[in-house]
């Protein structure tokens, strides 16, 4: 057996690991931000939509890039320019600064850098693992975001209910968390597999757009998974909008209960992970497996905030569990299945189905949420309906084509 934490991998884990303690309380710290700020969830909503926009239009022109060129030194510079980038959001919030419209248009430029990174690194790294050590891989790499949301949800929450300037205290630990990672991403040595047909004409960009769409025509379970994830974008769209103002304006509940919340989740996938690490599922029943957990995850989810705050701790670890093996089984599978010289415009292509369902949930869940007067939670129990048909629709129906991505050895 080759060995999983070789010099590649153990840079490119430890640096997730430091940066994704400062993304999370930035992440979590901008949504409450706005909210408290407008007390507004359409005006959230069209937040959330400015930072999702501009991913879905780069999303569709990037890949070809990231085929062509390194993946590493995408990674790194980006993560460099983050430590600028928060830095100095960090010091306006400092004085005192809001704008509504100035905090839009940066939450859109960071869409834009982000879609560039996040497909980068999505592409970059099957390369650092070596073979027969996906599935532990992404089992790791699952555990990155749950640990850091599990510590820094609560943290994120005091710091903003406690100081004045609480959210601008975390933009500066977020800064400081990508100086470090990419220092350290620089150590990366790893052959990349990248798009090395020669460029015959100034149109080889398009030639490049073309050879991926063609791809779909001939691979109809991984157009599949990215049209299954798209609706269910679309139903995370109306939880991520909802669930944080139905806590703030809840009688009894507040925001800490919120952050535990998220909290509970990211334990449950930290939990999953472990699993994931430590054993394998057997390999002919891993589409079935699959399939089980979408529909169980959807219907918990949509049911949550009708249950008693216990209940819902619980069935929030659940959750959170449950979503690492539909995480496992997908990523393991795909990004070994598809070809690495085509990696980043697949990649690419569903970052734009999944983004064009979230913004399709976000504005419409938004509209509906401020000017229906129906309750938050029943909008989104109303919105499980598109996930839940989605399950039955696609999955379901191209059982051969999802089995034949899914049940294989990784």
């Amino acid at each position: 057996m080759n060995k999983l934490w070789n010099r590649n991998f153990t840079i490119l884990t430890i640096g997730s690991f430091i940066s994704a303690f400062g993304s999370a309380a930035a992440g979590i710290a901008f949504g409450i931000l706005i909210y408290i700020e407008t007390q507004s969830p359409l005006t959230l909503a069209l937040f959330t939509v400015a930072n999702i926009v501009p991913r879905l239009i780069t999303s569709i022109f990037v890949g070809p890039f990231i085929d062509r060129y390194s993946r590493v030194k995408l990674i790194y510079s980006i993560d460099f320019f983050y430590s600028i980038f928060f830095g100095i959001v960090a010091l306006v919030l400092f004085s005192g600064y809001f704008d509504v419209v100035i905090f839009t248009l940066i939450a859109s430029l960071f869409g834009i850098i982000d879609t560039v990174y996040q497909i980068a690194f999505m592409s970059l790294y099957p390369e650092v693992i070596s073979e027969g050590n996906h599935s532990k891989a992404y089992s790791i790499s699952s555990l990155i975001w749950p640990i850091s949301a599990a510590i820094m949800a609560p943290v994120a929450a005091y710091f903003i209910e406690n100081f004045t300037f609480g959210v601008a205290i975390l933009m500066a630990f977020n800064a400081i968390t990508f100086v470090i990672t990419a220092t350290i991403e620089t150590q990366i040595k790893v052959k990349e597999k990248l798009n090395t047909k020669s460029i015959e004409n100034k149109f080889h960009f398009i030639q490049d757009l073309k050879e991926g769409i063609r791809y779909y025509k001939v691979e109809k379970g991984i157009l599949g998974i990215g049209v299954l994830f798209a609706a269910f974008s679309f139903v995370y769209a109306a939880s991520d909008l909802l669930r944080m103002p139905y806590f703030i304006n809840h009688a009894t509940l507040n925001l800490q209960h919120f952050s535990l919340l998220i909290s509970a989740s990211a334990i449950g996938r930290m939990v999953g992970g472990v699993i994931h690490y430590l054993f394998k599922y057997p390999v002919a029943k891993k589409y079935l497996i699959a399939v089980s957990v979408y529909l169980t995850v959807e219907i918990l989810g949509a049911t949550l905030l009708y249950m008693p705050y216990i209940l819902m701790i619980i069935v929030s670890f659940i959750v959170g569990l449950l979503s690492v093996t539909s995480f496992n089984i997908r990523m393991s599978a795909t990004q070994t299945y598809l070809p690495g010289h085509i990696r980043g415009r697949i990649n690419s292509t569903q970052q734009m189905l999944w983004n064009i369902g979230t913004i399709v949930g976000t504005l419409s869940i938004g509209f509906i949420a401020e000017y229906s007067g129906l309750e938050y939670r029943f909008i989104i129990l109303c919105a499980s309906v598109v996930s839940l048909s989605a399950i039955f629709l696609i999955p379901l129906r191209m059982k051969n084509e999802f089995k034949k991505i899914y049940n294989v050895e990784v």
